[in-house]
């Protein structure tokens, strides 16, 4: 909400599978609409494996923000089919940002649930590699501090900053 007041000419969509998030966000956003004119922004509640068919190739962006479940397994194992579902958001030249992190020692069991590996550079530089694959170009990643993760504008975000030490990273690149 707040990246959608900030930029009133540009229109926001957020996509969550859990209702309860988006129904809060919706909420704030309606409240707000009324008041400071946030008519910029749209909720849909869908997961990556079933995307409304409306929403391919409208995005100049892409920011997946802090994931959880198949869509943390989608930019971060990277999962082929499910990073092709968020590749057929984009219209061609959309940025791509992806922020995601996890504590192998804590959280082994959605690790292995997940199938995903250690953040090393070998494993991050094999997800750019099939980023590549499905028509991602000039990508890269680099790890985020506790202070950079601090200032991504979400709460979550934000409590994870103050949060038990995980490793972040950033993924970021351009559909071709």
């Amino acid at each position: 909400m707040n990246q959608a007041r900030k930029l009133p000419e540009t229109f926001f969509i957020g996509i969550d599978s859990n209702a309860e998030n988006l129904d809060c966000n919706s909420r704030k956003t309606s409240f707000f609409s009324k008041k400071k004119g946030l008519e910029n922004i749209l909720f849909v509640q869908a997961n990556i494996e079933n995307l409304p068919p409306e929403l391919l190739g409208l995005a100049s962006k892409i920011t997946v923000l802090l994931p959880w479940g198949s869509l943390l397994r989608a930019v971060a194992k990277p999962d082929l089919l499910l990073l092709n579902e968020i590749r057929k958001l984009c219209y061609e030249k959309a940025t791509i940002i992806a922020v995601f992190g996890y504590d192998c020692a804590t959280e082994r069991k959605l690790i292995e649930e997940l199938g995903l590996s250690e953040l090393t550079p070998s494993s991050l530089d094999m997800c750019l590699r099939l980023y590549s694959e499905v028509g991602f170009r000039s990508l890269g990643w680099r790890c985020l501090s506790q202070e950079e993760l601090k200032i991504i504008p979400s709460k979550w975000a934000k409590k994870l900053a103050h949060g038990k030490k995980r490793q972040f990273v950033e993924i970021f690149g351009i559909s071709s």
